[in-house]
């Protein structure tokens, strides 16, 4: 791994020139870091989003509480709580409410955590790819990257999981510079951990595995470095499968997504889910081919494989997955801001070149982001709504007032059962479309959760349960049905009737 200096070093001030650059650099992240963090306190309560840009859905975040939540408060993974994703999501939100908030707005500090995370952990590694101008540049994008700042605030994996695959990458390249084998080691535990919190991860092995594996050292060391690093990737995956529900958690997992993607769910197609992502923050995706074109230009294949296999090879695996869902393709964004400014500093570090090419390249990327740039800042001020939902409160206002506060109740509407600080049946704190129409949640699982768990309060408004006909007609014949509104009813249970 070469670090690119530029001419500046080699004269008599270089070596200030290089201790400018570097507090430059670290000036600057502190920047992005503070602006990022306070663009996500004064949003951290609001929770709609404007689809007018991207097609943002809040549903998981719910789903994803009030399963964190139940886990929260000592309820187990798979066997009671259903969880779509791998277990360290869901322990990760729940720590968080238990030292925050027992709401959305604990799970939020967690996302926010990641976020940052994420942020150095690019900037550090565009710095180790090019120099402190890369890692400046990194940051600064991404902190006034609206698809950055949202999904660092809504309550999703793929967060989470983005910042522990940058982490990851991180300390691969830090092995390629170092040559320290503990370094490799941790590279695996880190992807490990990503894995943990979603299987996209696993692609994120392919980069992984080239750093290792072209870094400078005899063969032999080599092999102990790609040992180490498959078995700190493979090891804690493997013992949390088998210690942890392994059959349920197959199901869960696994199998349903398997399932899912075999049958048509609708929604965009996966090429135009990722021509409207990487147009949602359209700058950053310009200054990122500048990366590529840098790497190529300078003929530096190694760097050039790296990237590649992360940020295309991510995006070739979106294109295969199915289904695709806007929020998956939020794990971008790190490897495209490692890119923009491996790419930026790389055409600065030319310019005094005086190439026509190098100097066409710099006019066009720059003026483009310029040009792009207000449509940035307005995306970032207008794609979070602070609008409250008149509905969600009615039916807040009703579980508070029908059930008290230690009763289980089963909604679809998870916002209100946050609202009302109400735990949802643990089998049924994820009833996604997904999950119903896979087979994986069905009338008599959602009466069996119903009865478990004696839930006091029934109430669909959403649509959801109305897809499970069989449980509709179990609830009007066992429960109490009462109007909320012309359109829906609630059910309550006969013992349990509020006072």
């Amino acid at each position: 791994m070469r670090v690119r200096r530029g001419a500046a070093t080699s004269s008599p001030n270089g070596p200030l020139l290089s201790r400018i650059e570097r507090r430059v650099a670290l000036l600057a992240m502190v920047v992005a870091a503070f602006g990022y963090l306070g663009w996500e306190i004064v949003h951290r309560g609001i929770y709609q989003y404007s689809t007018s840009a991207y097609g943002f859905d809040d549903a998981d975040e719910w789903r994803y509480t009030a399963c964190s939540r139940l886990v929260a408060h000592g309820y187990s993974l798979f066997d009671q709580v259903f969880s779509a994703q791998p277990p360290l999501l869901f322990a990760s939100l729940a720590a968080g409410m238990r030292v925050s908030s027992d709401s959305i707005l604990g799970a939020r500090w967690v996302e926010i955590a990641f976020g940052l995370v994420s942020l150095i952990c690019a900037s550090l590694l565009a710095w180790l790819l090019a120099d402190g101008l890369a890692a400046a540049a990194c940051a600064l994008l991404l902190a006034v990257s609206p698809g950055f700042l949202v999904y660092s605030h809504t309550v999703e994996a793929e967060g989470p999981m983005m910042a522990m695959v940058t982490l990851s990458l991180l300390l691969a390249v830090a092995y390629w510079r170092s040559g320290r084998l503990p370094v490799a080691s941790l590279a695996g535990l880190a992807l490990a951990a990503a894995v943990l919190l979603k299987l996209f991860a696993v692609e994120a092995v392919f980069p992984g595995l080239w750093v290792v594996t072209v870094a400078a050292g005899s063969a032999r060391k080599r092999v102990a470095a790609l040992l180490l690093y498959g078995l700190s990737a493979l090891a804690p995956v493997g013992a949390e499968f088998l210690l942890l529900q392994p059959t349920d958690q197959w199901r869960q997992v696994v199998a349903m997504h398997d399932r899912a993607a075999q049958i048509n769910l609708g929604g965009a197609s996966p090429l135009s889910l990722l021509s409207q992502f990487l147009g949602f923050d359209l700058g950053l995706t310009l200054l990122s081919i500048t990366g590529f074109v840098v790497l190529i230009a300078s003929r530096r294949w190694k760097d050039l494989g790296f990237l590649t296999l992360w940020l295309p090879g991510s995006m070739g695996m979106m294109l295969l997955f199915r289904p695709l869902f806007p929020h998956h393709l939020a794990i971008l964004l790190t490897g495209l801001a490692v890119s923009a400014g491996v790419g930026s500093s790389g055409i600065a570090r030319r310019l005094p070149e005086y190439r026509r090419g190098w100097i066409s390249l710099a006019v066009i990327a720059g003026a483009a982001y310029i040009v792009l740039l207000p449509r940035t800042l307005q995306r970032d001020r207008h794609t979070l709504l602070a609008e409250d939902r008149p509905f969600t409160a009615r039916v807040t206002k009703y579980l508070d007032a029908h059930s008290a506060a230690g009763d289980m109740v089963v909604v679809d509407d998870l916002e209100a059962a946050d609202q009302a600080q109400r735990l949802v049946a643990p089998p049924l704190c994820d009833p996604s479309n997904v999950r119903l129409r896979t087979g994986y949640l069905t009338a008599n699982q959602a009466i069996a959760a119903t009865e478990r768990y004696a839930v006091r309060i029934v109430v669909p408004t959403t649509g959801l349960y109305a897809q499970l006909p069989a449980y509709i007609d179990w609830l009007r014949t066992h429960f109490e049905p009462r109007s909320l509104s012309p359109r829906f009813s609630a059910y309550l249970h006969p013992q349990h009737r509020a006072p």
